[in-house]
């Protein structure tokens, strides 16, 4: 192959809906930003099982949690463990197969890994930690506020799976940067909170590193998708797209304000119904913005201010590769 054939088969290049060869030809690459976001994903790279939780699992079953505070932990883990499994599935059979520039299916390949990491930590955690696991992981099928919600959710990532149009694919962008970054939050805010008052402070931990993954890599992998695709098909971004995409956000932020406020029932640690609901709208203003949307919630004050320096990860890269993994005692489970 010539390098004139490199270069215009390079150019050629599609996020979605494009020329495929299959031969994923990482000579030269279009889209920089997703091979930037490749190596930040794999400079990230963390092991769960270095996360020691043995203290959680004295202080989830001494009694040092309060009930309020139990359910909130247990009904936000339920919860996030459905999440990630979802999105998984999501990015192989929904998302990924659409793709046909081959450092953007790279990123997104990575992206999809990393969520296994975070359902394997959620395991983890599940089995470490909780007196019934089994609850944990099936509390969707008798929890009937936590079934509505990830129905909705799997119901809005089945539209371009039903149809594959790239119009739907543009919404299915948008729906991913709710999932990622509004749907996992009250979750975090609920270990946050915790971890702040002394309380399971390794689950906090390994909620850390998820959240860096989502918050960073994956936000921002589906950021740029969605401007890199509305440069090639700025058609499909009229106003019944922006109707739309802004009408996904409200949808989420209705669903996740109530369901944050579901779990700490009437509040915990500070953590009240009013303190919830600003932070998820705060949440989806700063994801309008960067989608180009707007302001949703005009006049919304920031309600959590600790929580972006609080959820940076204590360790280093390093620590994953020079420590071994630590015994996070699980009771372990007969199916």
């Amino acid at each position: 192959m010539t390098p004139n054939n490199t270069t215009r088969i390079t150019n050629e290049r599609r996020i979605a809906f494009g020329p495929q060869d299959q031969l994923m030809n990482m000579s030269r690459t279009k889209y920089k930003w997703a091979t930037e976001i490749y190596d930040r994903m794999e400079a990230n790279t963390w092991f769960p099982k270095s996360i020691p939780l043995v203290a959680d699992r004295e202080t989830y079953r001494s009694g040092a949690l309060n009930a309020r505070e139990r359910n909130a932990y247990d009904k936000a883990l339920a919860f996030v463990s459905n999440l990630d499994g979802i999105q998984f599935n999501n990015l192989i059979h929904n998302i990924g197969q659409h793709i046909t520039a081959p450092e953007v299916s790279l990123a997104i390949a990575r992206q999809a890994s990393e969520e296994g990491v975070h359902v394997r930590s959620y395991q983890f955690l599940i089995e470490a930690v909780s007196l019934d696991p089994e609850s944990v992981y099936m509390m969707f099928e008798h929890d009937g506020m936590l079934a509505k919600k990830n129905e909705f959710i799997m119901r809005s990532s089945a539209v371009l799976k039903d149809e594959p149009t790239p119009a739907n694919f543009a919404r299915a962008i948008v729906g991913n940067v709710i999932l990622e970054g509004i749907y996992f939050y009250s979750a975090f805010l609920v270990f946050y909170t915790l971890a702040r008052n002394g309380k399971m402070l390794g689950s906090a931990d390994m909620i850390k590193y998820i959240n860096r993954d989502e918050g960073e890599t994956h936000l921002d992998l589906f950021t740029n998708l969605h401007h890199a695709f509305q440069a090639e098909n700025p058609e499909l971004y009229d106003d019944q797209f922006r109707h739309d995409a802004i009408q996904l956000i409200k949808d989420a932020v209705e669903l996740e304000v109530a369901w944050g406020q579901y779990i700490i029932q009437g509040g915990i640690l500070g953590l009240t119904d009013e303190v919830v609901e600003n932070f998820v709208k705060g949440l989806a203003n700063k994801r309008a913005l960067a989608l180009n949307l707007g302001l949703i919630y005009p006049g919304v004050v920031n309600a959590v201010p600790w929580f972006d320096d609080f959820s940076k990860p204590n360790g280093t890269r390093s620590n994953f590769f020079e420590s071994k993994p630590t015994d996070y005692a699980t009771d372990g489970l007969e199916w």
